[in-house]
């Protein structure tokens, strides 16, 4: 699930506006500030990542409820105060900087698969305390080395 658009050349008022179909635009955006970014991510072993900054906008919860829209392809994390809750997922500090929700049972579930890690190009926090999640709109964020040209 990668997030980019391929264009075709097009001619706008005599001049050219996109370049080549060969050439794809990359819609992930540059890295922002850890202080200002929300950071989500999702990898093969089924688990959500969250960075400090969005587990503290969400309420820094102790668990979380899992939703899936199968129309819409977005995965809604709902807060919850306890973790004695039914069906309630825990979340465990990662790293200093990051939080992880292992969801393998809510994915096969629902037939979610990534092949790589991916990170939602737009967390979606909502008013109501919810935090959105659209599989449609991931960039593949895996460690591979690219080979230099020789």
């Amino acid at each position: 699930m990668h997030l980019c658009a391929i264009y075709e050349t097009v001619v706008l008022h005599g001049a050219k506006k996109i370049m080549e179909r060969e050439f794809e635009k990359y819609l992930g955006g540059p890295t922002l500030d850890p202080i200002d970014r929300m950071h989500a991510t999702i990898n093969k072993e089924n688990v959500i990542g969250l960075n400090a900054n969005l587990y503290r906008l969400l309420g820094n919860p102790p668990g979380v409820y899992l939703h899936f829209s199968r129309t819409r392809d977005i995965i809604v994390i709902e807060p919850v105060t306890s973790l004695r809750l039914p069906a309630a997922f825990p979340v465990k500090k990662k790293t200093q900087v990051g939080w992880r929700i292992n969801a393998s049972p809510f994915c096969k579930h629902f037939n979610i698969r990534v092949d790589s890690t991916e990170r939602f190009v737009s967390p979606d926090l909502r008013d109501d305390g919810t935090l959105h999640l659209k599989l449609s709109e991931t960039v593949s964020i895996r460690q591979i080395r690219r080979k230099k040209k020789q």
